[in-house]
């Protein structure tokens, strides 16, 4: 599960700051182009592991921090990321549409690039810090 935390979080924070810098980089409009059939399903499928690895989480080698920074801000950025890129998925279903997904669609849309870039660090620092990329 430390692989696809790292990873969901870097998917969902690069595809939440793409926007940021598609003017410069046009290849990323591309990019976007190409994922947005698949948005919803990759925003469900990166907030469904936000979600799991946020109550299973991998404690490592029992050293104290490990938990706090290796696995609840990934497993509460990926959360975010996820619900970010599926939230207009979530508020088309069936009786959920009301003001908590306003106030969250509105929180989410301001604190978007924060996120994104929070997510991405994150989940850099999982696989660090559970030697999963280069070691």
């Amino acid at each position: 599960m430390v692989l696809f935390l790292g990873l969901a979080s870097l998917i969902g924070g690069f595809i939440i700051t793409m926007p940021l810098f598609m003017e410069k980089y046009p290849v990323l409009g591309k990019i976007d182009e190409k994922i947005a059939p698949y948005k919803i399903i990759i925003g469900l499928s990166i907030l469904i592991i936000g979600v799991i690895t946020l109550f299973v989480p991998y404690h490592g080698d029992g050293k104290a921090l490990i938990p706090i920074f290796g696995d609840l801000f990934p497993s509460i950025f990926a959360i975010l990321s996820g619900a970010y890129i599926s939230i207009d998925f979530l508020e088309s279903l069936k009786g959920v549409k009301g003001t908590f997904f306003e106030k969250l669609k509105n929180i989410l849309h301001r604190y978007q690039f924060p996120i994104g870039f929070a997510s991405i660090f994150f989940g850099i620092f999982h696989w660090i810090l559970f030697k999963v990329v280069f070691f």
